[in-house]
């Protein structure tokens, strides 16, 4: 582009579309929906970051009379554009509201769509020696690229686009601007439900025009074109240059571009930054760029005026005779929260504490400070059982502690924990945004605060853990079952995480180092095998060249097979369609499995060990709805479990010298409780005879005896008995077990029939997502349900699956939690937690103790919660994991 200066003009209505669907059923605490205006705040910052306009504006779609003028050339114009929902439309004001704020002129006009007003402001804008970038996912407007003019087509996502140029466009489409649409008016637009010629597809259009140059040239040269195109273009040949009428952008559009009005930096940062807070878009605040964000001087005032008031007294604790004067306060309650100055809790650099709300001291280790003396003096203040220590993400305190050699207990409160207790849709629980949309805190930023500056901060810190522990604690009051599991079970279960983090678990480096060696050849031999049926080398991790492989090469069917603007579907579901038809099909999977699990697991386990070389994993409480934990930094949780790979990569998890791995699983624990919460006596029965509960469905379902169930029909039982608590449809069934799909809407019509109080209990548990807007666990873990409302099917769908769930998954989760505070508070001086994987505990401990601690551990997670149904608890012994 040869302009000096930049105007972008966005689509108001494409990119708003991509924001509501992106993001469903987004609202503000008060129910106001803001998705398709979250979405559009981000695209919007997007293309100021990386395209850095000078001006820009937005052209819209003027509802009802937009495309007027096209409909009279043609009735059924854009028919088959389906309404909005209401939630959609209630969203606008608020858009136009934002667009108000970034100071951005909208502009919309009768009979004009906003492509056809993008084309005049970029028209205008080269008159006056500006250049343009026109945002959109309307492919019409690539007719207008030139020299002054580029198009940023949106691609998946709400960040990702693809700009065109002239080169660009060449390279995509082979084809110039001023061919583009005639190549449109030949093969139509769909989404326009504008025909074209009838029969002629994309390739035969750009063949066509590039015989022929234009559309004239095609009918000109008619009689050259031979057998069945021929008739096709001479029947729909009114209906290619109506067609071309549609799709020609009008450049005088009655609307005039001023360039002052649209200037980027014609905005009240104020103004601005309250909207975005208004919305509850506060992430969005810090991402602004730096010209749009309120100075610090605006950002103190505007905490000055607020009800946020900072700690009024901050002691630094900084030497050793300041730290033989600390006194603190006789108290209960102490708020903890420390700072680290690298990636590892070892390297601990402050410890803030606060004994009232209106006092903050900071330890700073930074300095002169030893380890051993803030040990002595606050070891045991920090270990004092009638002191309950509040604070936020506060396992992460607890494991910076531990490396000085302070076990901090008990946890009394933690402000992040208990913001996902009261709504686990929360999006982000950082201290900062919880004090901002929970106390009106406005200020620096909470997180990542220099050394330097802690001191300045740390006041703010304090306050916003009591804040928001004072809102949580009478939040939960109103709602004693979710209290109750609060202090029951998430606070004290903190502690025991951060003791299983900071121990971490050893790894034999070496011993994956090996195996990479030899995945490497696997996967060689591997690629060799594919191309020697592919009948050439290629990308096998392209998903497009592979396509071509499958379907152009080797002519595998696409009957069921996904398809999408760029192709037939390669993803694993869709392969699964096509396994035992070729060979490939399994050497695909099993490259992708090795190749994955190499990169994840066997390359990169070895690069994050500790100098004694144990890996340390970290357990969310604040990812998972249902209350699961969450394994990440690295995921242990997702090594596969019933590969042979993935076995031999937990074989790299070891027991030390003289030590063995002890593993104890809940054995269809959901199933187990979704039988009690179902009230369903036949299912409990069968679980506390012992019986094999597969094999009795299938018994049942097929009316035949026990001993006469075959592997095939214990198999479809097993599938279906797992399958329902995720909303397994007919379909589902039948592309897990091989079944027709009117045998497998049989077999789910004669399972609900034996499993009465089970379906039962799906269509209350829906009911109650719907009425109440939320699902609860049996110990008062809640799940907002907002998308069973959705008007989008798939997201409703999705929502209902995930409400029948999380009563079952959840409940899982909450005992299997119960269990590990009493294994630690039990079996500490014999065994040490190491991990926890979903239904499963594994510990280490000597050899000698390993059958005692393994009896010792199945009593206590059986027992440790009363049901209806007995808990059955499976105990596995091994020097590594692999063996277990």
């Amino acid at each position: 582009m040869s302009g000096t200066k930049r105007l972008v003009v966005i689509d108001g209505k494409s990119v708003f579309y991509r924001g509501y669907y992106a993001m469903p059923n987004l609202a503000t605490k008060d129910g106001k929906p803001t998705g398709g205006v979250y979405g559009f705040a981000v695209m919007a910052l997007e293309v100021i970051k990386k395209f850095k306009p000078d001006y820009v504006a937005v052209a819209w779609d003027k509802p009802k009379t937009n495309i007027r003028r096209r409909t009279e050339i043609y009735p059924q114009y854009k028919a088959n554009r389906k309404p909005a929902p209401p939630d959609f439309y209630e969203q606008v004001p608020i858009l136009h509201e934002l667009l108000g704020a970034f100071g951005w002129p909208l502009f919309e006009i009768d009979d004009h769509e906003a492509d056809d007003i993008m084309a005049t402001l970029a028209k205008q804008a080269h008159q006056h020696k500006v250049d343009t970038l026109l945002i959109t996912s309307d492919h019409d407007v690539l007719q207008l690229v030139n020299g002054h003019t580029n198009v940023a087509l949106l691609k998946k996502g709400l960040t990702n686009v693809d700009v065109i140029d002239e080169e660009r466009l060449k390279e995509v489409y082979d084809l110039t601007p001023q061919q583009f649409v005639d190549y449109k008016a030949l093969k139509g637009d769909p989404s326009d439900n504008i025909p074209g010629v009838s029969g002629v597809g994309d390739k035969t259009a750009v063949k066509l025009i590039h015989d022929y140059r234009s559309l004239d040239g095609v009918y000109h040269n008619l009689d050259k074109i031979k057998g069945s195109l021929k008739s096709k273009l001479e029947a729909g040949k009114d209906m290619a240059f109506l067609t071309r009428e549609l799709v020609i952008l009008d450049e005088d559009v009655p609307v005039r571009l001023n360039l002052k009005t649209a200037d980027i930096k014609n905005l009240d940062t104020n103004t601005l930054s309250a909207l975005l807070r208004e919305l509850e878009f506060r992430t969005l605040i810090r991402q602004l760029p730096q010209d749009m964000q309120q100075t610090q001087a605006e950002l103190e005032k505007v905490a000055q005026s607020g009800d946020f008031k900072p700690a009024a007294k901050v002691e630094l604790i900084y030497t050793a005779a300041d730290l033989k004067n600390l006194k603190l306060q006789p108290t209960d309650k102490l708020v903890l929260h420390t700072r680290t100055v690298g990636a590892h809790f070892s390297d601990l650099s402050h410890i803030i504490l606060s004994d009232t709300p209106n006092r903050c001291v900071v330890i700073d280790l930074t300095g002169q400070l030893e380890a051993e003396s803030v040990k002595a003096k606050l070891g045991s203040l920090l270990k004092d059982k009638k002191i309950d220590k509040i604070g936020h993400n506060i396992k992460n305190s607890l494991k910076a502690l531990l490396h000085l050699g302070i076990e901090a207990r008990p946890v009394g409160h933690d402000v992040q924990v208990g913001a996902f207790l009261l709504n686990s849709l929360t999006r982000d629980l950082s201290l900062t945004d919880l004090a901002q949309s929970e106390l009106g805190y406005e200020g620096q930023e909470l997180e990542n605060v220099p050394p330097m500056d802690i001191q300045a901060v740390a006041p703010k810190i304090t306050a916003s853990i009591w804040g928001l522990y004072d809102l949580q604690y009478k939040g939960l009051k109103t709602i004693p079952k979710l209290a109750d599991l609060a202090n029951k079970i998430e606070f004290p279960v903190i502690p025991v995480l951060a003791i299983m983090e900071h121990r971490g678990i050893q790894l034999n480096s070496g011993y994956l180092k090996k195996m990479s060696g030899e995945l490497e050849e696997q996967i060689s031999d591997i690629e060799q095998q594919i191309y020697g049926h592919a009948n050439r080398e290629f990308n096998i991790a392209s998903p497009g060249q592979l396509a071509d492989i499958l379907f152009d090469g080797l002519k595998l069917p696409t009957t069921g097979v996904k398809k999408g603007k760029t192709g037939y579907s390669t993803a694993a579901r869709e392969l699964d369609k096509l396994r035992g038809l070729h060979p490939i099909i399994n050497l695909i999977t099993d490259y992708r499995e090795c190749a994955k699990l190499k990169s994840t697991y066997v390359d990169a386990l070895p690069g994050l060990v500790d100098d004694a070389g144990r890996l340390h994993t970290d357990f969310s409480l604040v990812v998972a709805p249902t209350g699961r934990l969450s394994s990440s930094e690295p995921n242990l949780q997702n090594i596969p479990v019933r590969t042979d790979l993935g076995r031999r990569i937990r074989e790299a998890f070891v027991a030390a010298k003289g030590n063995v791995f002890i593993s104890a699983d809940y054995s269809q624990i959901e199933l187990r409780i979704a039988a009690v919460l179902a009230g369903d006596d036949d299912l409990i029965e069968a679980f506390n005879n012992g019986l094999d509960i597969h094999t009795r469905t299938a018994a049942q379902v097929y009316g035949v005896a026990m001993d006469d169930v075959t592997k095939n029909q214990r198999r479809d039982a097993k599938v279906i008995n797992f399958g329902v608590l995720y909303g397994m449809s007919p379909h589902g069934l039948s592309q897990a077990t091989g079944m027709t799909h009117e045998a497998a809407k049989e077999f789910i019509e004669r399972y609900f029939e034996l499993r009465q109080p089970l379906l039962d209990f799906i269509d209350k548990t829906k009911s109650m997502a719907k009425d109440k807007g939320y699902v609860e666990t049996m110990f008062g873990r809640r799940r907002p349900t907002p998308d069973v409302n959705s008007s989008n099917f798939v997201v409703r769908e999705a929502a209902y699956r995930q409400a029948v769930n999380m009563p079952i998954q959840g409940t899982a989760a909450d005992i299997t939690k119960l269990a590990m505070i009493k294994i630690e508070a039990e079996l500490a001086s014999e065994a040490d937690q190491l991990l926890q994987i979903h239904d499963s505990i594994l510990v280490e401990a000597p050899d000698w103790k390993a059958k005692k601690v393994a009896k010792e551990m199945k009593e206590i997670m059986e027992g440790v919660y009363k049901l209806p149904v007995s808990l059955d608890v499976d105990v596995t012994i091994g020097q590594n994991w692999g063996e277990l």
